[in-house]
């Protein structure tokens, strides 16, 4: 007698900007429905999955869909979305966020993955302690806040390493790290804000100005697609702010 195997998954998606949970999504498996349990914090579990690795659609109000693809065997579940807004989403009414818009040589750079960089200081995460290679949390300068839980970060030195920070230890006054440190962070080191961001058809991404975006100060983004780099200079949004960036 064959025996199939089956696996389980698990997707928790979370605002961009708050970090909160998204309630009533709606999720396709490679393309079609499946039956899962929704959580109230934003965790939506599959299982008795076909052994292989299969293609998410998620879909809900007031976020652009977003495609996951996870391996048989992932390596980290739930995976964490962090979903997207799309132009017009009633949450802007509330936030300061960039309107940016994605160009080559005037034609709009659509459905495309465009990374994002805060290499200014203001935003940045200051390392405050000494951190060795394989420690599993990092002390930072700053309140706690929210909303730089789950925020990918990078180093200038490792600009591709990203960091991401998943929860806040309030007696230790440490964050929590995904996986432990690949290489040691010195005194001092910055972490800057990294997003992935997804253009529309129209090359339109919106970046919502989290945490220290909000000081009046000049923040220079940094942006890298298809192998090639642009960089913004401009005021944080108040509350929003348009720019286009050619590359």
């Amino acid at each position: 007698m064959r025996t199939i195997s089956r696996i389980s998954a698990a997707l928790r998606l979370l605002d961009p900007y708050s970090k909160g949970a998204v309630t009533g999504a709606s999720i396709l498996v490679d393309g079609g429905r499946a039956r899962y349990a929704a959580k109230g914090d934003g965790t939506y579990v599959f299982s008795n999955l076909p052994a292989a690795a299969h293609e998410y659609v998620i879909t809900a109000p007031g976020y652009r869909p977003v495609r996951r693809r996870l391996p048989a065997a992932p390596a980290h579940l739930p995976e964490v979305v962090l979903m997207q807004y799309e132009p017009g989403a009633p949450a802007l009414g509330r936030i300061s966020y960039f309107h940016l818009r994605f160009l080559e040589q005037g034609a709009p750079i659509n459905n495309a993955a465009v990374r994002v960089t805060l290499t200014t200081p203001v935003g940045a995460l200051r390392v405050v302690e000494r951190a060795e290679r394989g420690s599993w949390s990092l002390a930072l300068a700053g309140n706690y806040t929210p909303v730089m839980l789950y925020q990918h970060c990078c180093t200038r030195q490792e600009p591709e390493a990203d960091l991401l920070l998943t929860d806040y230890d309030r007696v230790s006054g440490h964050f929590l790290l995904q996986e432990p440190l690949a290489e040691a962070l010195g005194e001092g080191t910055l972490l800057r804000p990294v997003w992935e961001l997804e253009t529309d058809r129209d090359g339109t991404a919106i970046l919502p100005a989290i945490g220290l975006f909000l000081q009046r100060e000049e923040v220079e983004l940094a942006f890298s697609w298809d192998g090639r780099e642009q960089t913004l200079v401009t005021a944080p949004p108040s509350p929003s702010l348009r720019a286009a960036v050619e590359f």
